[in-house]
């Protein structure tokens, strides 16, 4: 018998689907997975699973798609990492379905095109050139001043292969380093923008149906990703809603979304605070990552993976906002690379003050290679009753909290 339920395609890679919305998936829908060898194992649960190099690589990721398209159509695709959302794009365009088509994700997911179309809406962004390889970083500089610069890949998030670089010699130093291997190998542009001194980095997450904005809520990190140190503790607080900025951070979040022309979706905005500007600093249209979605869970009462399947599906999300008066805190404590031979566990930090939910990543015997910032060993979610009481809150969490590597 001819299963008569939609079908989607879930286009992932490094980024973890979590699997209560996998089963939500498919509970309305028949699902094709479409990943890569090395996260295979997430989905032996789904029958039908088609294995690419890269999501970068399209002509093999829509290949794949036509494959499941011939032999069972595709009525939504799901595409939740950073890395999926431009081929995600692409297959809903290529084969003509629903949701986010491919000039919008790219103008989501490439920082360039990105910019540009925030510039030309009115709304303040960094001055940033583009360049085809790193040999042209110290030409760019030079463009934009010769002061301090962040140079990345066009695409990517997380932070990763983002430097800052001060001075033209240190442009010329990085061309040739170590390090640096992955903007030389990354396979497409990089973007190098102007260095501006960050007082608080903001993160704006949202839901939008039908080019409304249903729900938008501001949280702002504990340290700036660029300026955060292994070994030391990450996160984020709920900015209250009374806060000035809150107000301004959701209306550049509003005009972002409709900039890029976003229907119906789910959002991760990012604003930099420096004195009294507040400058875009990239906005994309999947929920954001390390913790950020239980942060809006637990303070807002919404759930923004369930916002994300349902708006992916081509179904109305169910968001309705109940804000908790208590500030939540999503505090990282930290990883470092080796093997660990003691760490505490989520149940050493369940019975402290404030603490309302936690989470372990790492064991002991486990063997941590290299990873990037906001990796962490656990992450605790605090309930506080006044903002005062955070850093002693975070300061006894440090207290209690054990990590042992060789």
């Amino acid at each position: 018998m001819t299963d008569a339920r939609p079908h989607a395609v879930l286009i992932n890679a490094a980024k973890i689907y979590p699997p209560r919305e996998l089963a939500r998936l498919s509970e309305f829908a028949t699902v094709s997975v479409i990943t890569m060898p090395m996260f295979a194992h997430r989905y032996e649960g789904i029958a039908d699973v088609h294995l690419v190099d890269t999501l970068y690589h399209f002509d093999q990721v829509r290949e794949a798609a036509r494959t499941v398209y011939e032999k069972r159509g595709i009525d939504c695709v799901i595409g939740p990492a950073e890395r999926s959302v431009p081929v995600a794009g692409l297959v809903r365009t290529w084969f003509g379905v629903p949701g986010i088509g491919f000039d919008t994700a790219m103008r989501f997911s490439n920082k360039h095109a990105m910019k540009r179309a925030l510039r030309a809406a009115g709304l303040p962004v960094t001055d940033w050139v583009s360049v085809p390889t790193i040999a042209e970083l110290p030409r760019a500089q030079a463009e934009l001043g010769g002061g301090p610069v962040v140079v990345k890949p066009v695409f990517g998030g997380g932070s990763q292969n983002t430097f800052v670089v001060g001075s033209p010699e240190q442009a010329l130093a990085l061309s040739d380093a170590e390090e640096a291997a992955g903007l030389r190998s990354a396979g497409f542009p990089l973007i190098v923008e102007r260095f501006i001194e960050i007082d608080t980095e903001y993160h704006c997450d949202g839901v939008l149906h039908e080019g409304k904005v249903l729900f938008s809520g501001v949280s702002h990190y504990l340290v700036p990703p660029l300026q955060e140190q292994f070994g030391a503790v990450a996160g984020s607080i709920a900015l209250s809603p009374d806060a000035p900025e809150y107000g301004r951070i959701q209306e550049l979040h509003r005009r972002a979304a409709e900039a890029l022309g976003l229907d119906s979706g789910v959002t991760h905005l990012e604003v930099i605070g420096s004195g009294d500007e507040l400058l875009i600093g990239e906005i994309a249209c999947r929920p954001g990552g390390d913790g950020v979605t239980d942060l809006v869970r637990l303070q807002h009462g919404v759930d923004l993976w369930q916002a994300f399947t349902d708006t992916s599906a081509g179904r109305a999300p169910r968001v309705a906002p109940v804000t908790d008066p208590r500030t939540v805190v999503l505090v990282d404590l930290p990883l470092r690379s080796g093997k660990v031979t003691a760490v505490s566990a989520a149940s050493d930090f369940t019975a402290l003050p404030r603490v309302v939910e936690a989470e372990s990543f790492v064991s002991a015997g486990d063997v941590v290679g290299d990873f990037r910032r906001g990796t962490a060993a656990v992450r605790v979610f605090l309930a506080a009753q006044d903002r005062a009481e955070v850093p002693a809150l975070i300061d006894r969490l440090m207290e209690e909290f054990v990590l042992e590597t060789e």
